[in-house]
Order: C-alpha cells, then sequence, then structure tokens
C-alpha cells in the first residue's frame, strides 16, 4: 500500500473538546516509549503526570495530526518564563515521593541548569513537553509538521524562542534536523537522589536529556 503524500495529512490546534482524544493518543503512542515515563516505575504515568500535559490545551499550543480523520501525531507545548526553575523546584518538592515527583526531580535538575529564558535574555519561552506519533505513520516527517505549528505558534503568540527537553536521541536528532541549538545536556547517570542512587534508569539507546532552542 502507498503512504499517503504529506498534504493528506491535516494538522490542528488541539482545542477543549479535543483534550480527551489527545491524551487516549499519547497514552498509546507517547508514554510507553518516553524514557522518563518508563526510566522509573511503576510504568503507567501517573495522574498529575497526565493532567499537567492537559494544563497545556487552554493555552492554544497544542496540536494533533490528522490521517482521513484519525488521530496520528500530538504535540504538547506550553509558555514559561523566568521564573520556571524555581517554579519547577517547588512542584518537585510537592510531589516528592511519587513517580511524577522522581520525574520533576530530574526536570527541574534539566531546567536550573538549561534556563532559557534569563540565557536568552527573553521573557518568555514556548516549550515542547510531548511529541507522539503513531508507529504506524512513522518516516512521514509528521514529527517535524507537528513542531513546525509549534514554531508558528509560538511567533504568533510573540515567544522569543521555542525550547524542548529532549528525553529520547530520537527527538534529539529531529530537532537538531530543524535546526535548533543544544544549550545543555544532563546524563542519566549523573542525575542522582539524596541517598546517591540513579533517579531515573530509561533503557538503551537514551542516556541523557539534552535542552535544545529554536530562536525565532
Amino acid at each position: 500500500m502507498e503512504h499517503p503524500e504529506p498534504s493528506d495529512i491535516e494538522v490542528r490546534q488541539v482545542s477543549p473538546e479535543d483534550a480527551g482524544d489527545m491524551m487516549t493518543f499519547l497514552l498509546t503512542h507517547y508514554y510507553p516509549e518516553e524514557p522518563l515515563t518508563v526510566g522509573t516505575s511503576p510504568p503507567e504515568p501517573e495522574t498529575a503526570d497526565k493532567e499537567f500535559l492537559l494544563s497545556n490545551v487552554p493555552f492554544g499550543t497544542c496540536f494533533m495530526a490528522f490521517l482521513d480523520g484519525r488521530i496520528v501525531g500530538a504535540v504538547v507545548a506550553g509558555p514559561k518564563d523566568i521564573h520556571e526553575p524555581e517554579h519547577l523546584a517547588e512542584e518537585a518538592k510537592k510531589h516528592a515521593g511519587s513517580k511524577w515527583g522522581r520525574i520533576l526531580h530530574l526536570l527541574s535538575a534539566v531546567e536550573s541548569a538549561s534556563d532559557v529564558c534569563r540565557r536568552f535574555n527573553v521573557p518568555s519561552s514556548l516549550h515542547v513537553h510531548a511529541l507522539g506519533v503513531d508507529k504506524e505513520q512513522r518516516g512521514r516527517n509528521l514529527g517535524a509538521r507537528l513542531m513546525t505549528a509549534v514554531a508558528q505558534r509560538a511567533r504568533d503568540l510573540g515567544h522569543p524562542l521555542v525550547c524542548v527537553d529532549c528525553t529520547s536521541v530520537f527527538s534529539a536528532r529531529l530537532v537538531q534536523r530543524l535546526g535548533y541549538q543544544l544549550v545543555n545536556t544532563l546524563r542519566y547517570e549523573d542525575h542522582l537522589d539524596a541517598s546517591g542512587q540513579q533517579v531515573i534508569r530509561p533503557p538503551p539507546p537514551h542516556e541523557s536529556v539534552q535542552t535544545f532552542v529554536l530562536q525565532l
């Protein structure tokens, strides 16, 4: 069977009414392969994790790709400002002891090290939190199409940057092809808890979280 041309793919903004469908898609095509999710037990994402992704929908910065009316890709993004390092540190403390807390512990360390708004001296950035593509539709540039939609939305909203913490080697390769600049790397084996134990242990080939920025 022939693959459809990219023009057969429709990319559109996620509305509040679409949020449930977006999450259903991500539970199948994002979370099972997300290194932070599979790298800490239990394997399923916690409610607070899912609620965080859904909280970005009202900003109008999330997009889904459709083929013949079926969702084949989704990206979740939301705004952040210069206070994000402090905000994430507070959230990590709030959820300490849970799976989501362990994930936030690492993301807080990443945010403090990258600190893109202060690094680039800008008031805000649009941050990509999740990107999932239907396994059967990979290789058709869907990830790039979704990331391009996020970048255009960032321009429309006046954000000077788009940033993403690539927890996967595959997402890192994607954004590098799109011209993103690497600003920070945190190896999973170097991120330890208070007792000196590695917090998150993703499967190979994922070795680090790499933060990338696109200046608009």
